[in-house]
């Protein structure tokens, strides 16, 4: 967390390399100010890659007037294109040299309106590019990782192993302070601006969002309401997600607060996390949970100073989401009995299951452990519980129940 010129590995890179071996064209996805024009740019570099950017007003023109000249002068050694979304008629062109060629590795693209971005890259280029989101900096990142930790070790039966590994990691990392973490969030621009800037920095952000950006996806009938949302949401996140008590909040319809949270999610603001359940279409049914996908910008929309257990949970959960997203069969859920034990995240790889409860207290018992017990009951494909909290010892306790500091895993 140094200055503007600090450079932090994206572990990220290493997958996008993968792809550009095996698709024609990969779309880099995420939330605007997230660092994707940053990474393809060092990726095109290192590739030897044409790059242009529509941002430039010569290179948009000629994309609108002359899109196949324009990219006949990029040549055939790949090219990186920004902001591809300015363009429509320019995706046609990427679509014709895609099949004409059938050649992998052709193009990077990026922009900074996502949801457009997704539709103009989606309904052209549909099949032929790999989509892939770029998260803001996890822990890892921020240590100068370049590989990320990862959450597949926990799926290990055997406990001295997954107990060996957390103590190898917890003093790699280093005793950490959440709330500091929590403070400083993940998004390059605002990690650049001194501390006490930060949070001016992220609540221009949300202005910046909620006053131009979202115009872009919705209709906004009352801009001042949207505001209200968006830092209403902020204040929500790790939190079940009830639209009905939002619109009632509000005093909106609940079908505006759908379509605001679906603008959210669109725009990589928000993920939705699902009830786990054994029937899939339960899953559809049961109160999902919401996470603002950064823990600063969290705190910024709620107008709010003081971290809560539920930002680091939020921390907790943004790990987790870069991880799932590296591996097709891994999901995130989080698990609620109607008779009330819940356990707040569970992570699911090659069909197995691990329940994770975040503590942001210093003291763990075996008490803390009791809905863990009952979700591995419930469900024998549940390999272990976790429990996570600032207590400093790892230890066992339970059958397949470990408890560690939050800073072993992240």
């Amino acid at each position: 967390m140094e200055d503007a010129n600090t450079h932090y590995p994206r572990v990220l890179k290493a997958t996008l390399l993968d792809d550009l071996k095996l698709y024609p064209a990969v779309a880099v996805m995420g939330a605007r100010q997230v660092g994707k024009s940053t990474l393809c740019l060092e990726l095109a570099k290192e590739l030897g890659f044409a790059n242009r950017t529509l941002d430039d007003s010569d290179v948009r023109e000629r994309a609108l007037s002359d899109p196949e000249g324009l990219l006949a002068e990029l040549g055939d050694s790949g090219a990186f294109i920004d902001e591809v979304q300015r363009a429509p008629d320019l995706l046609l062109a990427l679509k014709a040299v895609i099949d004409r060629e059938q050649r992998p590795g052709r193009y990077l693209l990026s922009g900074s309106n996502q949801p457009r971005m997704g539709g103009a890259v989606g309904d052209s280029l549909l099949g032929r590019a790999a989509y892939r989101t770029l998260r803001p900096l996890t822990l890892s990142e921020l240590r100068f990782d370049e590989y990320h930790r990862g959450w597949s070790f926990l799926f290990n039966v055997d406990d001295d192993a997954v107990l060996e590994e957390l103590g190898r990691r917890a003093i790699s990392s280093g005793e950490l302070d959440w709330r500091e973490i929590v403070r400083t969030g993940g998004f390059p621009r605002a990690l650049a601006a001194p501390a006490d800037q930060r949070i001016r920095l992220l609540e221009d952000y949300v202005e910046v969002f909620s006053g131009r950006d979202i115009r872009d996806l919705i209709t906004l009938e009352s801009g001042s309401r949207f505001d209200d949302f968006v830092r209403l949401i902020g204040a929500r996140s790790a939190q079940e997600l009830n639209a009905s008590g939002i619109a009632s909040d509000l005093g909106i319809p609940v079908s505006t607060i759908r379509r605001w949270l679906d603008a959210l999610r669109r725009s990589y603001l928000v993920e939705v996390v699902p009830a786990y359940s054994r029937n899939p279409g339960s899953r559809l049914i049961k109160a999902p949970k919401l996470f603002v996908v950064d823990t600063a910008f969290a705190l910024a929309a709620a107008g709010e100073e003081l971290p809560t257990g539920f930002h680091l949970e939020t921390l907790v959960a943004s790990d987790m989401f870069v991880w799932r997203d590296s591996g097709p069969s891994r999901r995130v859920y989080h698990w609620r009995k109607t008779t009330g034990p819940e356990v707040d995240l569970v992570i699911e790889e090659h069909g197995q299951l691990v329940g994770v409860e975040v503590k942001s207290t210093s003291s763990i018992g075996i008490s803390d452990a009791r809905h863990l017990r009952t979700l591995r009951e419930m469900y024998p494909q549940t390999v272990r519980g976790l429990v996570l909290s600032c207590d400093r010892e790892i230890r066992l306790v339970g059958s397949n129940v470990v408890a560690c500091p939050w800073w072993a895993v992240l």
